[in-house]
């Protein structure tokens, strides 16, 4: 157990402790393990199922900055399990505190609010997802780039837009970490990054997506990034573009 530091024996303690608590069904205990001013957020990041029959500590690494992150796996009464992974930080009484808490594997969430417009004014961006191509609209007579879609350009009023492959190359504009479950697909991925994304190749196009990477991450404004077009889970939802730092 461990990773390049060693691992203070307290924290094992705090651990183990955390993983009966939550099997038990002891909210008050589970509570008194989060960080003061996250509780409120930590109480619905992970989806865990109930009632659990016993928890089994997997692993504890240090992650930098005196953080440790552990692995702990529940049981069902079935037999079924599942994982979560809790990020611990030193309190100021001397205990160990829950920063984070997630299901893994660490994925970004899938909102099903994510589709095509009503309308269809956007329905050839959503068809390119699926062809793996980042489409957006563009001018036939200024040639502008235009995001998100319009009935017509803002720039010379024209009717005649069309629709354009654009490398999902850019860089970071703006980013905000959400710690909040604002919709039920959002639990168990906690917290997640979305960002803003300027496109170089597309006349500065900002265009709005969820990094592809855990809450160890932390963005940089103007650092570059590269989309991936990501396969739905099922046939609820549609493709995403999702984002990754380029390293």
């Amino acid at each position: 157990m461990g990773g390049e530091l060693p691992v203070p024996a307290g924290l094992v303690a705090a651990v183990e402790a955390h993983g009966k608590a939550v099997a038990a069904g002891d909210n008050r205990a589970v509570l008194a393990d989060f960080l003061p001013d996250r509780t409120g957020q930590l109480i619905a990041a992970a989806d865990v199922a109930s009632p659990l029959r016993e928890a089994e500590v997997r692993s504890i690494v240090a992650v930098g900055e005196g953080r440790f992150d552990a692995v702990i796996r529940y049981t069902t009464p079935d037999g079924d399990w599942f994982e979560l992974r809790s990020r611990w930080v030193p309190f100021t009484d001397g205990s160990w505190r829950v920063f984070s808490v997630r299901n893994i594997p660490e994925t970004p969430p899938w909102i099903a609010v994510t589709v095509p417009s009503p309308d269809g004014l956007d329905a050839p961006h959503w068809q390119g997802l699926r062809d793996g191509l980042l489409m957006l609209q563009r001018c036939s007579q200024c040639a502008r780039w235009i995001w998100a879609p319009r009935p017509l350009c803002p720039g010379c009023h024209c009717f005649d837009l069309g629709w354009e492959q654009v490398e999902p190359e850019g860089r970071i504009y703006s980013w905000t970490r959400t710690w909040q479950a604002f919709s039920p697909e959002t639990t168990g991925h906690l917290p997640y990054t979305a960002v803003l994304v300027e496109l170089p190749d597309a006349g500065g196009c900002r265009v709005l997506g969820v990094l592809d990477e855990p809450d160890a991450v932390h963005p940089v404004i103007g650092a570059p990034v590269s989309g991936v077009v990501a396969a739905p889970p099922d046939d609820a939802h549609w493709p995403v573009l999702r984002w990754r730092l380029r390293r």
